[in-house]
């Protein structure tokens, strides 16, 4: 009996692989879809942002300083004015205008940035010590307003509510205050204002301070003596004979 041989053959049949032609022009409008949403977004929170910071800056505004500029820059305008005896009424009491603005502060004290918090709570321990925190009484007064100033000037910045020329006002407003804090930490209010009125009286330009804020913030008496001997040093010669006592004291003080 023949055997019969049988051959079998495998067949293997691969699946079909579709592909799709997707055009290059639907590819980019895909693309330029989800750029545009993920900008509009960022536009917006952008926006978003900036009204909350401006609604916040002026709810802080109209609660502290919209109260508080009017006396704070007459007070300044009147110690700096070397005719005051002239120009200002009689019966003027001029540290009532201090006091409108640093009642307005209390009142909203909430809103004070760290350092405006630490120098008030300098100024309050006079309340309650016999010599405060070692400093002069007065000059953490003044201290108080020219950080609550630069408060003003710097919160203000991002939301753009002034004007250069207003910006500019109460610069000068801040750098008197300055002046006056760092003059009253080594004499009375008397010699005081001749520094102040120095530059209105002689028609001396003004100084321009580095870190004044940090001077004043630490009371380091020191650099406050050598910030305002260069003050003075800007009078003509002739000039200086009226600050010598003043030059003197300084000088003493540069030393330590």
């Amino acid at each position: 009996m023949k055997e019969k041989s049988f051959v079998m053959l495998l067949v293997i049949v691969n699946k079909p692989t579709i592909t799709y032609d997707i055009p290059i022009y639907v590819v980019f409008t895909i693309l330029a879809t989800l750029i545009a949403a993920m900008g509009a977004q960022i536009v917006s929170h952008f926006f978003s942002v900036r009204r909350d910071i401006r609604k916040e800056f002026m709810q802080k505004y109209q609660d502290l300083f919209s109260g508080s500029i009017a006396p704070i820059s007459n007070y300044m305008a009147i110690k700096t004015n070397p005719r005051k005896l002239h120009d200002v009424h009689y019966n003027v009491v001029e540290s009532d205008l201090l006091e409108i603005a640093i009642i307005k502060l209390q009142e909203n004290i909430k809103y004070a940035s760290p350092t405006l918090l630490r120098v008030y709570e300098r100024y309050f321990g006079y309340g309650y010590h016999e010599d405060g925190w070692g400093s002069s009484e007065e000059g953490d007064k003044h201290a108080l307003i020219y950080f609550l100033l630069d408060d003003l000037i710097r919160s203000s910045k991002r939301v753009s509510v002034f004007s250069k020329m207003d910006r500019r006002r109460l610069k000068i407003i801040r750098y008197y205050y300055g002046v006056c804090a760092m003059a009253l930490n080594f004499f009375e209010m008397d010699d005081s204002e001749q520094i102040l009125q120095m530059e209105y009286f002689y028609k001396t330009k003004k100084v321009k301070y580095k870190n004044l804020n940090k001077v004043l913030y630490s009371l380091d008496r020191s650099k406050m003596a050598k910030h305002l001997l260069k003050h003075v040093s800007v009078l003509k010669k002739s000039d200086k004979g009226n600050f010598k006592e003043i030059i003197d004291t300084l000088k003493r003080f540069k030393t330590k």
